[in-house]
């Protein structure tokens, strides 16, 4: 063990062959006796050997992007902005004590890695700081703006504008807006730079449509955009006295070009090759039909339709190629001249040309600044695919947009793009071996070399890809092999080359000779496409993968490509944690929209029912994809799990209660005595919120949690095994008292019935949460219980109490209805009877299962008493005189009750979490207790709400 470490430190020749790029030698394993010990002692010296060969070689370099991203995922991940001042001296502070630990090397790498962790918080801090402008809280009427016409995009159901706004007036606007984002009807978005008047909606800031998901808002808030809206009614184009921006005169340049050459293309090829044509050319999607999309997004070959590092590389490559080859072909240029710098400058130009042409967005900027670091390497005769090159491009990636390090696109791109060049660092060897025979030998061995690289790289990028897939789309694309090995030979030698070629000779007028060629490259891939997507299996979706197998996988994925040697055996734990952690997360039994409008309850079946999709499509179909359910919101049986009409919408719940989603303002006093868990997008008075008997959430509420998800405890956890639970303030049937039959409640006008049957057994509340002197009032039989009873009745005299309890508690909220509609009518009732001749525990109905009329009815347990239908389950017939109010509220539960007894039985998962605050959040007041008024709500139709980014 001895030799092999003096072995080790004694080769300074090697160490520099390292540094330099020359190949380091390493131990070999010399032939001995196997003893577990001197076995063990061979491994450790080999391993401390190929940790100093990573180490002269500088290879320790490519883990300083890793801390880099690292400290940005740590800026993301705190709860309130952290202090600039104090970031950046962290950062400089962890650099001065770097350049001071250069004689120690574990210390100096160890404190160059922080630094790097500190230089991405700090960057990402400033970066926020830079950009920071408010978040705009929008008024409840609509505004009026006006402004220029920045960026237009044509879509499938709707054109979106971005504006640079120059005025905006509207009654409760506080701050005018710099940059809004429009949704206007299909066809009336302007052309970019065009000044325009419109009247617009302004919609709440966006955040992430359940707790742990994409957060919409953010990506919005650090693209500038201060406010997204939807118009009322077309653009109406005006003159205004100030010049355009800088930015809108390019923006209309460009988008003119752009235009022209949809038009030509257009004008060529027709159908979907000329949809998916103007895609790749200039960028604009709006004409893909969503069949289309869908199957290539099944068949795995949605890739191609998005601008990013595919088609830059194509661009850049064939520029290269063809500029290269042409200047050879003159000696005294190829001679005289570096025509392979020339080729790549001129491939660098293009492709910027060819960003702006595509839209500029984000994925292609991305992907055009690493094929940028690329060409200057080769600009400059360095290698060109190196480790060292991916890593140089993810920092300058990342220092650009610190925020895109959180989006899917960004993940999978460098996923993609590291574990493709390690493979090529592996297999140069392979690639460059010279091939000897006759012609035709020759040919088919670059044929079935071209095949197996092809092969290659669809396994190696679908492989490093397939965990950030799962993770945010729950997809799996296993025949994406199969259709990329079929499909990309047309897209490399027909579509994007002779796309290329149609752009080039659009001046001249001669394009129509390259478009018809690049059509045939696209109907082979929609063929190919719809084959794979038919194939069974093909849409394989799973929502196995979390945040902590894909962090592992990432690992592993690091590990894999950036060592070497035994080294490598460091991504065997990471892929066995990886393994270890997947499974389906926990998923919530109701899920409530930030709007009050979208309820989503899980049903028998283990799959969710959401009533009100359409108000909230993006939030549903969100809803829906985290679960890999392949529904979409406009399924017709999304909301088979509940019973609607037009005031209300019911559903079961998990313990045997029900949910009511409130959708008229005089339908809540009804619901909050008939359900455990009442939701409303109407803003509730004080006096409503007082009254209600149920775990109310109002917009109130909803507006500082966003998106909740409730997760019912297990009964076991709460209380009695095998009996649900009603939030307390709801009457309960005593134990052995007769089940009351099943009831039909009065419904609208529209004949719809909803029928409510008793559930079983109602289990009590925890011993803390009961009143001490509830004991005194026992249903019949509780009384005939003795003294000290055993531990296997105790349960039953707890529910006995907690049932009188209730019982009292139901009293008093009679008593504080009856006093506010006393208030109203300007007296009381006739007939009303005193309250103290109430009898003592009646059997009510309870608010069981709720189905529709057409659904049979389970069996319940004991004889029924029958209830007529008008009939209020939880109201007596007739009422006793009126009470004070400060009596009424005395005695009857409060909201702040209700929720601790709430919080027992469920667990509340909020968007947003409490404390948590960061400059894309938006700032909310605390917002006052107006009374409903339907009148002035203020909702959004349906139809506008589809329109949402």
């Amino acid at each position: 063990m001895g030799d092999g470490r003096a072995g080790a430190r004694g080769r300074p020749a090697e160490a520099r062959a390292g540094v330099l790029g020359g190949a380091v030698a390493r131990p070999v394993f010399i032939p001995a006796p196997v003893w577990p010990g001197a076995l063990l002692g061979r491994l450790r010296d080999r391993l401390w050997a190929d940790i100093r060969a990573e180490a002269a070689s500088g290879r320790l370099v490519l883990w300083l992007p890793v801390g880099f991203g690292c400290g940005i995922l740590l800026y993301f991940g705190a709860a309130e902005e952290p202090s600039l001042a104090a970031v950046l001296g962290l950062a400089s502070g962890l650099a001065v004590a770097s350049v001071c630990a250069r004689a120690r090397p574990v210390a100096f790498a160890l404190l160059l890695w922080l630094t790097a962790v500190g230089c991405g918080f700090a960057l990402a801090t400033a970066h926020t700081a830079w950009i920071a402008h408010p978040v705009l809280l929008p008024p409840q009427t609509p505004v009026r703006l006006s402004g220029f016409v920045e960026q237009v995009e044509r879509r499938a159901k709707a054109d979106r504008i971005l504006l640079r706004v120059t005025t905006a007036e509207g009654k409760g606007l506080a701050v005018k807006p710099q940059l809004v984002r429009l949704s206007v009807a299909r066809g009336s978005a302007p052309a970019a730079g065009t000044p325009v008047s419109v009247l617009a909606r302004l919609l709440p800031p966006m955040e992430a449509a359940l707790p742990g998901g994409y957060d919409f808002g953010r990506n919005i808030w650090f693209r500038g955009i201060d406010a997204v809206g939807f118009g009322l009614g077309r653009p109406r184009i005006i003159a205004l006295a100030e010049p355009a921006p800088f930015s809108v005169r390019v923006g209309r340049l460009v988008d003119e070009v752009r235009q022209a050459v949809g038009a030509r293309i257009r004008a060529v090829l027709s159908g979907t090759a000329a949809d998916i044509a103007v895609a790749l050319v200039v960028g604009d999607r709006a004409s893909i039909s969503p069949q289309v999309e869908e199957s290539m997004r099944v068949s795995g070959l949605t890739h191609v339709l998005s601008i990013s590092g595919l088609h830059m590389a194509m661009v850049a490559g064939t520029l290269f190629f063809l500029v290269r080859g042409g200047l050879a072909a003159f000696p005294p240029l190829a001679l005289g001249f570096p025509i392979k710098s020339l080729a790549a400058a001129t491939a660098l130009a293009g492709s910027g040309v060819y960003l702006l042409l595509s839209g500029n967005d984000w994925p292609a900027q991305r992907s055009f600044w690493m094929l940028a670091i690329v060409l200057v390497g080769v600009i400059a005769g360095r290698a060109a695919l190196t480790l060292r090159t991916v890593a140089v491009a993810a920092v300058l990636v990342l220092a650009l947009g610190p925020e895109s390090l959180l989006e899917p696109g960004t993940q999978m791109s460098f996923a993609a793009t590291l574990a493709l060049v390690a493979a090529y660092e592996q297999w140069t060897g392979l690639r460059t071996r010279p091939a000897a025979g006759p012609l035709v030998l020759r040919a088919l061995a670059r044929m079935g070399l071209f095949v197996a690289a092809l092969s290659m790289t669809s396994v190696v990028a679908g492989a490093a890809t397939a965990p950030y897939a799962a993770l945010h789309f729950q997809r799996l694309g296993i025949m994406g092999l199969l259709s990329n090995l079929a499909a990309m030979p047309a897209v490399e030698f027909l579509v994007m080359p002779f796309g290329l070629l149609g752009v080039l000779l659009l001046p001249f007028g001669w394009d129509f000779i390259a478009w018809p060629v690049m059509g045939l490259g696209i109907d082979i891939m929609v063929k190919v496409s719809d084959v794979v997507a038919a194939l069974p299996g093909a849409d394989m979706r799973t929502d196995w993968v979390g945040a902590g197998t894909a962090a592992f996988a990432t690992l592993a994925l690091l590990a894999l490509c950036l060592l070497r040697g035994l080294l490598r055996l460091a991504a065997v734990p990471c892929v066995v944690a990886a393994l270890l952690l997947l499974g389906a997360p926990p998923r919530p039994d109701v899920l409530i929209a930030a709007n009050g409008q979208t309820v989503a309850v899980r049903g028998g079946d283990g799959r969710l029912s959401i009533a009100g999709a359409r108000s909230s499509r993006l939030v549903a179909e969100q809803w829906l994809s985290k679960e890999a359910d392949p529904r979409t919101a406009e399924v017709p049986d999304l909301a088979q799990g509940f019973a609607c009409d037009a005031r209300r919408c019911m559903a079961p719940l998990p313990d045997g209660t029900k949910i009511v989603l409130v959708r008229k303002a005089e339908a809540l006093p009804a619901a909050c005595g008939e359900a455990s868990l009442v939701v409303t997008a109407e803003v509730a008075s004080t006096e409503n919120i007082s009254a209600c008997a149920a775990r109310l959430f109002t917009p109130q509420d909803m507006s500082r949690t966003g998106t909740l998800a409730l997760f019912h405890r297990p009964r076991q956890a709460a209380g009695e095994p095998g009996t649900p639970h009603r939030v307390a303030g709801v009457p309960q049937p005593a134990k052995g008292d007769a089940a009351p039959a099943a009831v039909e409640l009065p419904q609208a006008a529209s004949g719809n019935s909803v029928q409510a049957t008793a559930a079983p057994e109602l289990r009590p509340e925890t011993p803390s949460e009961t009143d001490a002197s509830s004991s005194e009032v026992r249903p019949a039989s509780a009384q005939a219980e003795p003294d000290g009873p055993p531990p296997a009745t105790r349960p039953r005299r707890m529910a006995a109490d907690h049932r009188a309890s209730l019982w009292r508690d139901q009293q008093a909220r009679w008593a504080k209805a009856r006093e506010i509609r006393a208030a109203r009518n300007g007296g009381t009732r006739s007939g009303m009877r005193p309250m103290s001749s109430a009898p003592p525990i009646p059997p009510v109905a309870d608010a069981g299962a709720l189905r529709p009329a057409n659904v049979e009815e389970e069996p319940t347990v004991g004889r029924q008493t029958s209830i007529a239908p008008s009939a209020h389950p939880h109201r007596p017939t007739d009422t006793a005189p009126r009470q004070s109010a400060r009596s009424a509220m005395t005695q009857a539960p409060s909201q702040a009750q209700i929720r601790r007894t709430f919080a027992v039985h469920w667990r509340t998962v909020p968007t947003r979490p409490a404390g948590v605050q960061r400059p894309w959040m938006p700032m909310l007041p605390d917002l006052p207790m107006p009374v409903v008024d339907t009148e002035t709500a203020g909702r959004r139709s349906e139809d506008d709400a589809q329109e949402e980014p």
